[in-house]
């Protein structure tokens, strides 16, 4: 066996030297223009965004805030409306529930008028307890917590 060892040795004439030093990135758009072009971008934008988009934006505004003033009387009435819908009913059933109790006068305590001050014509708002006396009592504690938040 003529085995010649051969060594591992450089290329003729040498590595190439190692780079080391810093090179940097090549750049586009230095501090100045970069600055000019984007206050150059946003002036085009907000130019086109105030008098192309805005107006229709404004105008749709309008639009809804005048039909929520349009419909502002009748959905208050309607809220009025439900509001003592729901009184009369409380009021038929307390007739209802005692119906069955001697000398018992819906609208009374004990033979005597609730409210002595007010005309027989006058309604007297029912506190939220009493209002809320035949609903789960979660709607009561919504109602309750809404009211404490709105100061």
């Amino acid at each position: 066996m003529d085995a010649t060892i051969k060594q591992d040795l450089p290329p003729p004439g040498g590595y190439e030297k190692i780079q080391y030093a810093r090179n940097p990135a090549k750049t586009f758009f230095r501090g100045g223009r970069l600055l000019a072009g984007f206050i150059i971008l946003n002036g085009c934008t907000t130019y086109y965004y105030f008098n192309h988009i805005y107006p229709g934006i404004l105008h749709r505004r309008v639009e809804k805030k005048g039909s929520h003033l349009a419909t502002l009387p009748l959905l208050l009435a309607e809220q009025d409306r439900a509001f003592l819908k729901h009184c009369r009913a409380l009021r038929d059933e307390e007739e209802k529930l005692m119906a069955n109790v001697p000398g018992w006068e819906v609208g009374k305590w004990n033979g005597q008028p609730i409210y002595k001050t007010l005309d027989k014509d006058v309604f007297s708002n029912p506190i939220l307890s009493e209002y809320y006396c035949h609903a789960p009592y979660m709607d009561f504690y919504k109602k309750a917590m809404e009211e404490a938040i709105q100061v």
